[in-house]
């Protein structure tokens, strides 16, 4: 792997995961080896950051500012996604991101949108927190499955409403 497959510019941690997993087909790939800053755990939420979700991490003394809408917002962001990645460092969100697609990779984009090209298998309010030290992932196709999570939270979805 070279260094500058990890450090590509204008690319997410899960595209740099994507593209590799893509070219090289390996049977588990280290998360934090696609990073350029500094995290202590990633959460993989199964949804979005908005909602509920950022109102959990609040509990957990997580500072959620850069996933805020507002200053005075409850809520933070709110997309139109499945799942949400969050990487905390000393207790604060430093980045987010969405599994890369499909979409704007082909001309069938309609149809490709449909597929991601990284992500995680959860079930639905499924929240798995990873350690950067320990963030080993089995890769099946373009799944990802952390192999030693600090935390599992189940049904999520049901619990935060």
């Amino acid at each position: 792997m070279s260094i500058v497959t990890l450090t590509s510019c204008n690319k997410t941690p899960l595209e740099k995961v994507a593209e590799y997993i893509e070219q090289n087909h390996p049977k588990i790939i280290k998360l934090s080896d696609y990073t350029n800053f500094k995290w202590d755990e990633v959460w993989i939420i199964s949804g979005s950051i908005g909602g509920k979700y950022i109102l959990l991490m609040r509990e957990q003394n997580i500072d959620v500012k850069k996933v805020e809408t507002s200053p005075n917002s409850r809520y933070g962001i709110d997309k139109d996604y499945f799942k949400t990645i969050v990487y905390i460092y000393n207790k604060k969100v430093v980045y987010y991101e969405f599994p890369p697609d499909g979409r704007g990779n082909s001309l069938f984009d309609d149809i490709e949108a449909i597929w991601t090209r990284a992500d995680f298998d959860l079930e639905r309010g499924q929240i798995i927190v990873v350690s950067s030290n320990n963030s080993v992932c089995e890769v099946k196709h373009r799944t990802l499955v952390p192999i030693k999570p600090i935390k599992i939270y189940e049904n999520m979805d049901k619990k935060l409403k």
